[in-house]
Protein backbone atom coordinates (compact mmCIF):
# COMPACT_ATOMS: atom_id res chain seq x y z
CA UNK A 1 0.00 0.00 0.00
CA UNK A 2 1.72 3.05 -0.66
CA UNK A 3 0.95 6.60 1.59
CA UNK A 4 1.90 9.02 -0.89
CA UNK A 5 -0.38 12.23 0.10
CA UNK A 6 -1.53 13.72 -2.83
CA UNK A 7 -2.57 17.66 -3.80
CA UNK A 8 -3.53 18.76 -6.93
CA UNK A 9 -1.28 21.22 -8.63
CA UNK A 10 -4.12 23.76 -8.69
CA UNK A 11 -4.51 23.58 -4.38
CA UNK A 12 -1.13 24.25 -4.30
CA UNK A 13 -0.78 26.95 -6.24
CA UNK A 14 -3.94 28.41 -4.59
CA UNK A 15 -2.72 27.92 -1.49
CA UNK A 16 1.02 29.75 -2.29
CA UNK A 17 -1.17 32.47 -3.27
CA UNK A 18 -2.73 33.47 -0.34
CA UNK A 19 0.15 33.06 2.36
CA UNK A 20 1.69 35.03 -0.13
CA UNK A 21 -1.08 37.79 -0.07
CA UNK A 22 -1.44 37.19 3.84
CA UNK A 23 2.43 37.94 4.28
CA UNK A 24 2.56 40.75 2.23
CA UNK A 25 -0.30 41.98 3.81
CA UNK A 26 1.15 41.43 7.64
CA UNK A 27 4.47 42.94 6.55
CA UNK A 28 2.67 45.93 5.37
CA UNK A 29 2.75 47.41 8.94
CA UNK A 30 6.49 47.13 9.34
CA UNK A 31 7.05 48.88 5.73
CA UNK A 32 4.33 51.96 6.24
CA UNK A 33 3.29 52.80 9.36
CA UNK A 34 -0.28 53.59 9.76
CA UNK A 35 -2.14 52.93 6.78
CA UNK A 36 0.00 49.51 6.80
CA UNK A 37 -1.24 48.76 10.17
CA UNK A 38 -4.42 48.92 8.56
CA UNK A 39 -3.70 46.81 6.19
CA UNK A 40 -2.17 44.47 7.83
CA UNK A 41 -4.85 43.15 10.15
CA UNK A 42 -6.77 41.82 6.80
CA UNK A 43 -4.19 39.19 6.42
CA UNK A 44 -6.36 36.91 8.19
CA UNK A 45 -8.70 37.14 5.17
CA UNK A 46 -6.49 34.94 2.72
CA UNK A 47 -5.94 32.51 5.86
CA UNK A 48 -9.47 31.84 6.42
CA UNK A 49 -10.26 31.48 2.38
CA UNK A 50 -7.64 28.99 2.42
CA UNK A 51 -9.24 27.50 5.83
CA UNK A 52 -12.45 27.27 3.97
CA UNK A 53 -11.06 25.38 0.76
CA UNK A 54 -9.27 22.88 3.31
CA UNK A 55 -9.11 22.66 6.63
CA UNK A 56 -5.20 21.40 6.15
CA UNK A 57 -4.79 23.92 3.39
CA UNK A 58 -5.48 26.67 5.87
CA UNK A 59 -2.60 25.00 7.46
CA UNK A 60 -0.37 25.11 5.35
CA UNK A 61 -1.38 28.51 4.17
CA UNK A 62 -0.53 29.48 7.94
CA UNK A 63 2.85 28.24 7.92
CA UNK A 64 3.82 29.17 4.78
CA UNK A 65 2.66 32.99 5.37
CA UNK A 66 4.75 33.32 9.17
CA UNK A 67 7.44 31.95 7.09
CA UNK A 68 7.49 34.44 4.61
CA UNK A 69 6.35 37.30 6.94
CA UNK A 70 9.91 36.44 8.92
CA UNK A 71 11.65 36.92 6.03
CA UNK A 72 10.11 40.15 4.61
CA UNK A 73 9.24 41.53 8.38
CA UNK A 74 10.25 39.87 11.57
CA UNK A 75 8.51 42.40 13.68
CA UNK A 76 5.55 41.39 12.40
CA UNK A 77 5.76 37.80 12.06
CA UNK A 78 4.98 37.48 15.68
CA UNK A 79 1.90 39.29 15.41
CA UNK A 80 1.09 37.15 12.48
CA UNK A 81 1.75 34.02 14.94
CA UNK A 82 -0.35 34.86 17.86
CA UNK A 83 -3.28 37.01 16.27
CA UNK A 84 -4.25 37.09 12.93
CA UNK A 85 -3.13 33.64 11.19
CA UNK A 86 -4.81 31.37 14.46
CA UNK A 87 -7.92 33.97 13.95
CA UNK A 88 -8.15 32.84 9.93
CA UNK A 89 -7.51 30.11 10.35
CA UNK A 90 -10.53 29.44 13.05
CA UNK A 91 -12.87 31.76 10.91
CA UNK A 92 -11.73 29.55 7.60
CA UNK A 93 -12.38 26.14 9.26
CA UNK A 94 -16.06 27.27 10.81
CA UNK A 95 -17.30 28.42 7.52
CA UNK A 96 -15.71 25.09 6.09
CA UNK A 97 -17.49 23.07 9.02
CA UNK A 98 -20.91 25.23 8.31
CA UNK A 99 -20.43 25.55 12.36
CA UNK A 100 -22.69 28.23 13.89
CA UNK A 101 -21.99 31.74 14.20
CA UNK A 102 -21.78 31.85 18.05
CA UNK A 103 -19.19 28.87 18.07
CA UNK A 104 -17.11 30.28 15.48
CA UNK A 105 -16.87 33.54 17.62
CA UNK A 106 -16.48 31.70 20.77
CA UNK A 107 -13.45 29.60 19.12
CA UNK A 108 -11.72 32.92 17.44
CA UNK A 109 -12.13 35.14 21.06
CA UNK A 110 -9.97 32.28 22.86
CA UNK A 111 -7.94 32.06 20.33
CA UNK A 112 -7.63 35.49 20.14
CA UNK A 113 -7.00 36.70 23.51
CA UNK A 114 -4.99 33.42 24.22
CA UNK A 115 -2.63 35.17 21.21
CA UNK A 116 -2.88 38.89 22.69
CA UNK A 117 -1.97 37.29 26.41
CA UNK A 118 0.84 35.61 24.95
CA UNK A 119 2.23 38.78 23.25
CA UNK A 120 1.83 41.03 26.04
CA UNK A 121 2.42 38.78 29.21
CA UNK A 122 4.59 36.11 28.18
CA UNK A 123 6.78 38.18 25.84
CA UNK A 124 6.15 41.24 26.79
CA UNK A 125 5.15 42.98 23.00
CA UNK A 126 2.84 45.64 23.41
CA UNK A 127 -0.59 44.63 21.55
CA UNK A 128 -1.73 47.72 21.57
CA UNK A 129 1.28 49.91 22.05
CA UNK A 130 2.67 51.16 25.42
CA UNK A 131 0.69 49.65 28.40
CA UNK A 132 1.30 50.60 31.82
CA UNK A 133 3.10 47.17 33.35
CA UNK A 134 1.00 48.05 36.37
CA UNK A 135 -1.38 46.17 34.30
CA UNK A 136 -2.36 42.76 35.56
CA UNK A 137 -3.84 39.89 33.53
CA UNK A 138 -6.87 40.27 35.91
CA UNK A 139 -7.80 43.53 34.43
CA UNK A 140 -6.42 43.50 30.48
CA UNK A 141 -8.26 39.89 30.49
CA UNK A 142 -12.16 41.31 29.84
CA UNK A 143 -10.69 44.13 27.63
CA UNK A 144 -9.15 41.51 25.68
CA UNK A 145 -11.67 39.51 25.79
CA UNK A 146 -14.41 41.91 24.98
CA UNK A 147 -12.55 43.06 21.82
CA UNK A 148 -11.80 40.05 20.31
CA UNK A 149 -15.40 38.78 20.91
CA UNK A 150 -16.47 42.32 18.62
CA UNK A 151 -13.52 41.95 16.76
CA UNK A 152 -13.94 38.14 15.40
CA UNK A 153 -17.65 38.74 15.09
CA UNK A 154 -16.82 41.31 12.70
CA UNK A 155 -14.42 39.35 10.69
CA UNK A 156 -16.49 36.16 10.63
CA UNK A 157 -19.14 38.45 8.94
CA UNK A 158 -16.50 39.98 6.75
CA UNK A 159 -14.75 36.85 5.56
CA UNK A 160 -18.35 35.27 5.25
CA UNK A 161 -19.25 38.10 2.94
CA UNK A 162 -16.20 37.71 0.76
CA UNK A 163 -16.05 34.30 0.15
CA UNK A 164 -19.82 34.18 -0.68
CA UNK A 165 -18.61 37.33 -3.19
CA UNK A 166 -16.10 34.82 -4.58
CA UNK A 167 -18.41 32.35 -4.95
CA UNK A 168 -20.68 34.46 -7.14
CA UNK A 169 -17.68 35.11 -9.45
CA UNK A 170 -16.78 31.79 -10.37
CA UNK A 171 -14.38 30.24 -7.57
CA UNK A 172 -14.47 27.06 -6.65
CA UNK A 173 -13.07 25.60 -4.12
Amino acid sequence: MDNKITVPVRSLVRYSLLASLAALLQASGGFFPGPGHVLSAFSALPVAVAGFMSPWGGVACFAVSVFLTFVIQPAEAIILVFCNAPLGLVIGWGLHHSYRIFNVTLAGTVVLTTGMLILTFGLGFPVFGPIPVERSILTLLPLYTGLAFVYTYAWFRFSQGMIKRLIRTGFKP
